[in-house]
């Protein structure tokens, strides 16, 4: 069932539409009503309704009517939905077991590695087919859906047309930089190498600066 559910997720997400309205009530952290998504994405609410149905259905938005202050019909808002609680999924001691078998720089880049590896398997989940080239639209959105994927909470910030400055936030690793922070670090940035290096056409990792700020790091990537 839970290869179902993700399956269906990701079909979902797939849409270029559907994932820039996912993101938007995501960032929005609110009830939202049709009328202000299609403000803020530029289209017609009667193109955003199958989406957002498609969302619902998916498990990933949830729905609801609100009446207003005067008679009329009641206004209908949408924000995401509460992911589920899965029990006996804390990782915590397990991944503290296996930050503390990584020792040396062998071991260090091996797992640099493994997380690029992981990076380019979150990409290709959603990316074309092998020699296609996407426009830089379409090649940003498969980025910002592999960074969700991954648990972040990406923002982009377009700097010309081949360069992107990303802000992300809850970071995956988060809870191993107190006692394990260069490892925790050197997986975030293999992971990421490995998602700008899978894009098409890739991009590079130029620059990359963990834990600005408490729970954000900023990053910048650009076209070779």
């Amino acid at each position: 069932m839970a290869d179902v559910r993700a399956l269906e997720i990701h079909k979902a997400l797939a849409d270029d539409t559907r994932f820039r309205l996912y993101r938007y009530l995501g960032l929005a952290d609110r009830p939202v009503s049709v009328r202000e998504l299609s403000q803020r994405m530029s289209l017609h609410a009667n193109t955003l309704r199958p989406h957002l149905r498609r969302l619902e259905e998916a498990g990933l938005v949830a729905r609801e009517l609100r009446r207003g202050a005067n008679v009329g019909r009641p206004q209908t808002l949408y924000s995401v939905a509460a992911p589920p609680v899965e029990e006996g999924r804390d990782y915590r001691m397990l991944a503290e077991i296996l930050a503390g078998a990584v020792q040396g720089q062998r071991a260090l880049q091996r797992a640099r590695a493994l997380a690029e590896e992981w990076g380019r398997y979150l990409v290709a989940q959603g990316g074309p087919k092998p020699g296609v080239s996407l426009p830089p639209g379409r090649n940003l959105a498969l980025l910002q859906e592999a960074m969700s994927r991954a648990g972040f909470q990406p923002r982009f910030r377009r700097q010309g047309r081949h360069t992107v400055q990303i802000a992300l936030r809850q970071c995956p690793f988060r809870e191993l930089t107190e006692d394990h922070r260069e490892l925790a670090c050197t997986l975030h940035r293999g992971l990421v190498e490995g998602m700008v290096a899978s894009l098409k056409p890739p991009l590079v990792l130029r620059e990359f600066r963990p834990l600005v700020e408490r729970s954000l790091c900023r990053l910048v990537a650009a076209g070779e």
